[in-house]
């Protein structure tokens, strides 16, 4: 059976953390010395950390010293939506880490062919990293809202192994059909295959994120071997009433554990009034005829809050149907070609798309 140990965390206190990290991976069976590491955090863009839009440096830090102490090379990298990883990892306060724990950068931009006979329609997946280069992969998810997939948690976390620009021909192919892009999701993870997927849920984000949504105090961490044991753990205590495409696809497939749950500290609880993206609050329990028919009538769509865009254009680049157009006036929306991936809602770094 696997395991699932959480806890009680209000602050980002290195000593917290770090006794946390060590006596979770003592719990799970994880021994990291002299060994080749890889951290992988949530990158998505360039936020300072009280965004709560990438994982916090402290988590980070306290990771990483971890690992030092105990002799392990360590690297940090991911793929963030539009911008370098240089670039997000200074923003996001991370770079500062790196320098003074000689953390190793990687960004992701090589292309490894791997080869899959998973759950989804796809057979080959071509990464930005080859996982197969590390003994241990440690998977970093910044506890959020997402408003294609619900929640982006483990399973999701590990999408950052594809590359910045294939992540928009992914969604193409996916089209709108979230169960498919789910599917596709549950494969790259079990490609990758983390060792420990670690969740920062000490502040995190609600609504519609993942990029600007509510800000919440959560108050948790949480860690598992098995990403599908933990992602669904966080469903439960985020008391939501119906399995998330993720772990709806995973439970089809009989890959979501029997897992028990180990408090460390103090009882672990939720932020109160929760909300999910309002883009779930439809079509997942309809019958798939009615969902064929309805969807272009039910599906929320992307639209511009105008007073808060900038005119910068990421939204239309980062579009995997073509179907933004920016002019000296505004952003417009071709809602025939719109597949409803939100990826301009989730890259707009000024909060100005809202669905």
């Amino acid at each position: 059976m696997e395991k699932v140990v959480a806890g009680r965390c209000d602050s980002y206190d290195i000593k917290t953390l770090k006794n946390f990290f060590h006596d979770g991976f003592s719990e799970v069976g994880i021994k990291a010395a002299h060994q080749r590491v890889l951290l992988k955090p949530n990158l998505l863009s360039g936020k300072s950390p009280e965004k709560a839009v990438t994982t916090r440096p402290e988590f980070v830090r306290a990771i990483s010293e971890l690992l030092l102490d105990s002799s392990c090379d360590v690297y940090i990298g991911d793929s963030p939506g539009y911008e370098s990883t240089e670039k997000v990892l200074i923003k996001s306060g991370i770079m500062e880490v790196a320098k003074d724990c000689g953390l190793k950068i990687l960004s992701f931009n090589k292309k490894i062919t791997k080869k899959n006979q998973g759950i989804s329609p796809y057979r080959e997946f071509i990464l930005g990293e080859d996982p197969d280069n590390f003994e241990i992969i440690i998977n970093l998810p910044k506890l959020k809202t997402h408003v294609m997939m619900g929640l982006t948690l483990g399973v999701k976390n590990t999408f950052g192994f594809i590359h910045a620009l294939d992540k928009a021909k992914w969604h193409l192919k996916a089209g709108t059909d979230r169960m498919i892009f789910a599917s596709m999701l549950i494969d790259i993870h079990n490609i990758v295959k983390p060792s420990i997927t670690i969740i920062d849920g000490i502040i995190g984000m609600d609504g519609d994120g993942p990029g600007s949504g509510r800000i919440r105090n959560m108050g948790i961490v949480a860690l598992s071997k098995n990403a599908f044991a933990l992602d669904h753990y966080i469903e439960q205590l985020a008391g939501i009433p119906f399995p998330l495409p993720i772990t709806s696809k995973a439970k089809e497939h009989g890959m979501v554990p029997d897992y028990k749950t180990i408090c460390a500290g103090l009882p672990v609880s939720f932020a109160d009034d929760f909300q999910l993206p309002g883009t779930m609050d439809i079509n997942w329990n309809l019958p798939d005829m009615a969902k064929r028919v309805l969807k272009n009538v039910f599906i929320k769509k992307p639209k511009l809050k105008k007073g808060l865009c900038k005119g910068c254009g990421i939204c239309a680049n980062v579009c995997p149907a073509g179907a933004l157009f920016v002019d000296e006036k505004a952003v417009l929306f071709d809602y025939k070609k719109c597949i409803r991936c939100y990826c301009c809602q989730e890259m707009c770094p000024e909060g100005a798309i809202r669905v």
